[in-house]
Parts: C-alpha cells; sequence; structure tokens
C-alpha cells in the first residue's frame, strides 16, 4: 500500500469514528430522555412503549460498538479470523478503495434507524402530553340567598292636630281674626305642647297645657294684621312636646292682609 492510500484510509477511518461517537452521544441523550418519561408515564401502555425505544436504543449502541474498534488487526500473524463476522470490515476491504464502500451503507442504515427511532420518540412524547391527565380548574360557586330588606318601622303617631289649615279669608290691614285647631295627645302619658313662632311675628296662641293622655285641647290662633304685611300670608306653625320635640305636628294659617 502506498502512502497515499494509506492516509486516504486513515481520514475514511476519522470521519466514521466522529460520526459513531455523534450517533452515541445522541442515542445517550435520547435513552435518559425515555427513561425519564417513563418514570412519569400517565399509562402503562406508554410506559412500554418507552421500555421498549430503550431496549432498541442499547441494541443500536451495540452495534455501532461492533464497528467502533472491534475489527481484529491483520497486522500480527494469527489474529486474523478465517470467517468473517457479518457486518465486520476488515483490513483487506480498507485496503482496495473499491471494497471500502462496503461498510458505508451499513452506517447508513443505522443512521436512519437513528433517525426513525427519533422521530417514534418525538411521536410519543407528542402523544403522552395529549393523553396527559388534566385537571379541571375547580370553581367555587358561591350562593348567596337574597336579602330581604328589613321593614321600616312604622312610625307612631302621637300628637295630632284638627284642622291640619285654616283659612282666614281677608283681613283688612289694622284688625284681627281668630280661629281654633283641636290638639290631641294620643300617648299614654300627658304632654306640654310648644308652638313655634310664626315667620311675620303676626301670629299670637292660647292654649291649655298639658294635654291628657288621649284627650284634645283647643289652641286659639289670632292674626294681628296691624302687624302682618299686606297680600298672602301663609305660616306652617309646629307643634311639639315640650319634653320630647320629636313628638310634633303642625298646622296652616292662609290669609289675605288688606
Amino acid at each position: 500500500m502506498s502512502s497515499k492510500e494509506f492516509g486516504t484510509v486513515n481520514v475514511r477511518r476519522g470521519d466514521r469514528t466522529r460520526e459513531i461517537e455523534i450517533l452515541r452521544q445522541q442515542y445517550n441523550r435520547h435513552r435518559e430522555s425515555l427513561t425519564s418519561l417513563g418514570a412519569d408515564a400517565p399509562t402503562e401502555h406508554l410506559a412500554a412503549e418507552y421500555a421498549r425505544l430503550i431496549r432498541e436504543i442499547d441494541t443500536a449502541i451495540g452495534k455501532l460498538g461492533e464497528l467502533e474498534g472491534q475489527v481484529p488487526s491483520d497486522t500480527q500473524p494469527g489474529t486474523r479470523p478465517l470467517i468473517t463476522p457479518p457486518g465486520m470490515i476488515t483490513s483487506d476491504e480498507i485496503r482496495e478503495p473499491g471494497v471500502v464502500g462496503s461498510a458505508i451503507p451499513r452506517v447508513a442504515l443505522i443512521i436512519a434507524a437513528g433517525v426513525i427511532v427519533l422521530v417514534l420518540i418525538g411521536w410519543l412524547m407528542w402523544k403522552a402530553s395529549g393523553e396527559r391527565p388534566t385537571t379541571p380548574a375547580v370553581r367555587e360557586r358561591v350562593e348567596t340567598a337574597p336579602v330581604t330588606p328589613a321593614p321600616k318601622p312604622v312610625p307612631v303617631i302621637l300628637l295630632t292636630i284638627d284642622p291640619k289649615s285654616h283659612d282666614y279669608g281677608t283681613i283688612r290691614k289694622g284688625t284681627r281674626a281668630v280661629r281654633q285647631f283641636e290638639v290631641t295627645n294620643k300617648s299614654d302619658e300627658p304632654i306640654t305642647v310648644e308652638l313655634a313662632r310664626s315667620a311675620c311675628r303676626c301670629l299670637y296662641y292660647a292654649n291649655a297645657n298639658p294635654v291628657a293622655p288621649h284627650k284634645k285641647e283647643s289652641i286659639t290662633v289670632t292674626v294681628d294684621a296691624a302687624k302682618a304685611r299686606p297680600g298672602l300670608l301663609h305660616e306652617t306653625i309646629a307643634v311639639s312636646s315640650k319634653k320630647d320635640p320629636s313628638v310634633s305636628t303642625s298646622f296652616e294659617v292662609i290669609a289675605t292682609i288688606r
């Protein structure tokens, strides 16, 4: 063999060794991934598929070992086997350029098998992600009972007056007019009533106090036209309990001053 042919064989051997090492690294990485997936497989069927792929990868790694350096050397007498094992590359095949290519199909087959295994692994991982049970989000439904508004307390009327309004008619300037109202105490206690002062300062009151329980008393209201302004007079007078101002009522005084 010439030195040129020997250099060509060494280059081819180096390329094949690098290819085999790259394949071995890929197989080992995918074997670790399959081992992890098998431990977390959601179903027994997927776990069995992962185990089968791991066995195929182990077989492929073993075949890579057969291709890489397990060929007996023929440089020493008695070391060359009489029968070449199937798939084994002999030194004669390496020495003759026309025969070296016979080892390439075997490497191509292993590479193709590796590609098929990688595709199958990807398909199984996709299938596993689809079959992995998902926990549905639990939405807690809180039912609230309808809130019924509390009924408003009915105010207790303890003091009333009748009539609620008196129209005095027309009152000439400088004269007076008198009308009476009746105040009723509907409580169980006597009430001393107080009458608010008029805005016109022209009304005068006369009444008896206190008003006995469940009794009536008269309130005399006088309009002094001398102190009132000419025109319409319209006053609303509040009547309340001296002890409890919340117990109250009112009446109206209407007149025309001329």
